[in-house]
Parts: structure tokens; sequence; C-alpha cells
């Protein structure tokens, strides 16, 4: 079988499809069935259009627009509409070219011409859903099968028009990270200013729907009984200048860019809580990894396996009323949240995925 993976994100560039698709594709690539693997991507300076190594193609083709930092609507509106027409003029003829047998997609890409490029290129098709997004009665038009990487995401799509029995449950990949050194962990934190003093962290892209500005007001609320707690914001800011000015008028906030992984991970392991009120996640790595980390958490709701697993922890709606009480809950708790990530065993899944793929090889 010849598989391609369309994926706006792909290693070297960093995001959570990058990370999924970077643990995945070797898994896949070891196993004789997949005779060869393509992954279509965004182009990304410094690395060339087109790799190939063993039975790995990847083809970075597509206009950059996932991958920019920071856009304007004019920009980002730009690249949407460039993006449609470069998979309507392009798609259908790449995959009877390269002899494509199954189309593997990352449903970050929607729209009217993708989803009709799709249905064009005459092979089945599997829409990897990772969020709350996407139109799941758009994506039964296109999708022969459909991933929903959460029990939250699964029943999203089916009660949202995705039929039942084509909608398959395929948790995200997860190895517990490495725990950074404590000196690590010092160094990072005097890198930012904190010191010794306690903060809060959120790590994520800053955007509406990741609840950046409900918790910007439920610490605004509730600094004044815990002065020396910072907040922190660490990812790529898509508010642009709103965002900005939010912090800046919030005394105690600071938002820090984007970092590196793995200083990432020692802002966590040095944080008190990692907060995400996020309105849209499927299953967010950043919880994951605070857990592993032993980091207390404050996950987003309406998760079943956060409800399930650290009910303790999860927000019951995205408010900064639900925050404030949240953090008055955890800040001088002892518990230590727990996870149980065997489900998430990057092997693992990397089989259910085969079999998936299995139900549409060619006899």
């Amino acid at each position: 079988m010849h598989l391609l993976i369309l994926t706006a994100l792909y290693p070297p560039a960093v995001g959570g499809a990058a990370t999924y698709f970077g643990d995945i594709v070797p898994r896949l690539l070891r196993r004789p069935e997949i005779t060869r693997l393509t992954v279509l991507t965004e182009r990304l300076p410094g690395q060339p259009r087109r790799h190939v190594r063993g039975k790995l193609q990847v083809l970075r083709l597509l206009p950059t627009r996932v991958s920019l930092p920071r856009r304007s609507w004019p920009i980002h509106a730009a690249t949407y509409g460039v993006t449609q027409l470069w998979f309507a003029a392009y798609l259908p003829a790449l995959v009877r070219r390269q002899g494509v047998d199954l189309i593997h997609f990352h449903t970050r890409y929607r729209g009217r011409l993708f989803y009709a490029a799709l249905r064009r290129c005459r092979v089945p098709v599997v829409a990897d859903l990772r969020d709350k997004m996407s139109d799941p009665t758009r994506l039964a038009r296109v999708a022969d099968r459909l991933l929903c990487c959460a029990e939250g995401v699964q029943r999203f799509a089916v009660a949202n028009g995705f039929p039942a029995e084509r909608a398959t449950l395929v948790p995200i990949p997860f190895t517990p990270p490495e725990a950074p050194s404590p000196q690590r962990v010092d160094t990072i934190r005097r890198q930012h200013g904190v010191g010794r003093e306690p903060y809060l962290l959120f790590v994520g892209d800053m955007t509406y729907n990741k609840g950046v500005y409900d918790l910007l007001e439920a610490y605004r609320r509730w600094r004044p009984t815990h002065p020396q707690a910072r907040l922190l914001f660490v990812g790529v800011n898509r508010e642009g200048d709103r965002f900005l000015r939010r912090v800046q008028q919030t005394p105690g906030a600071a938002y820090l860019g984007h970092r590196p992984h793995q200083e990432i991970l020692a802002l966590m392991q040095g944080a008190e809580v990692v907060v995400l009120p996020s309105r849209s996640e499927g299953l967010p790595r950043v919880i994951l990894e605070a857990v592993s980390l032993g980091t207390k958490v404050i996950c987003p709701p309406g998760i079943p396996e956060f409800e399930r697993h650290l009910a303790e922890y999860a927000l019951p709606g995205v408010d900064a009323d639900a925050i404030l009480e949240k953090l008055d809950a955890l800040w001088e708790s002892d518990s230590v949240p727990a996870y149980p990530f065997s489900e998430h065993d990057p092997d693992r899944v990397a089989e259910m995925l085969l079999e998936v793929y299995a139900t549409f090889r060619k006899k």
C-alpha cells in the first residue's frame, strides 16, 4: 500500500500535528504492508521541497500557512484561498501520478475546494479529527473512515452527523518525556525572571478558543489574594496586538513567546499549575505532559478521559468564574494528578491505524 499522509505540520516543524505524525510515521514504515509512504506538507524554510529516504517521501509543496507564527487577517484569508486553490489544481493529479492507494489527512485542512479535490482523487480517504472545529456532516461526504483522537471527539462527530459505524477511536500517541533536572528548571526560571516566585503556566496557541482571555480575567481577580504568583503564557500568538495589550494590562502576567520544547518542559516542571481552559480540545498533549511531570493541572471541560481520570482537575466550563474556583481549590492542595499513559503507547496506536488501513487494502 502506498499511503499519503496530508498534514500542515511535519518535523522539523513544531506543533501537535508534527509531533503526532513524527511519532507514527517511523512505526508505519517498519511494516511490510506499507510499501511506500508519502507525507505532503507545508513548505518550510531551510527544508528541501522533496526528500526521499527508503520508503519515505516528504513533499513540502503546500503553501506556508499554519506554520506562520503570526499573521494578519488579510494574510490569513489570502493563504487560506491559495491553499484551497493548490489542492484544487494539483492534489488529484499528484495522487494519480504517485500511485497513491489511500489518503490519511489531518482535518486542520478543510474547505469546499479541498473536499472536492479529495473526491476527485478516486481513492479511499481517512480523516483524522483531533478537535471539534470541523463539520462532521461535510467530513461524512468525503471520508470513508473518521479517526477520532478522543471519546469526546467521537461523540461530537456522531452527534453532528458522521455515521457511527465509520467513526473509530484511535488515541493520540504519547510517551512521557524525561523530567528536566532541578538545575535545568532553576536556570529556565531565572531566564524568564520568575526565580523562586510561584507561577501559573499556559502552553498553546494564543486564541480565543484556547480560553486565554478567560484565564487573564480569572487571574486578574485571583491575584490580589496571591500577589506573589505570576501567570506565564508560552506559545504562538495568533491574536496579535489584542492579546499583547491584555497581557500588558494585567499585572503579574507575561507572554514569553514560542519556546523550544525542552524549555517548555522545564517551565512545566517548575509551575504550580498548568492551565488549559480550552473550548475545542480533543485530548491535549500539554495536559498529558504536565501530569507526567507531576505538575497540577486545570483541564478543559468535556473530555471524558479527563473527567474519568482527572476529575478533580477538570473545568465544568470555560469562563473566568470556573477558572477562579478551580484555582482556589487546587492552589493549596497536595494532590498529584495521575493518568494511565499506557493507553497512548505509540506502538499500540500504530497498530490501530494499520487495522483501519487494512480495510481498504487492495485484494
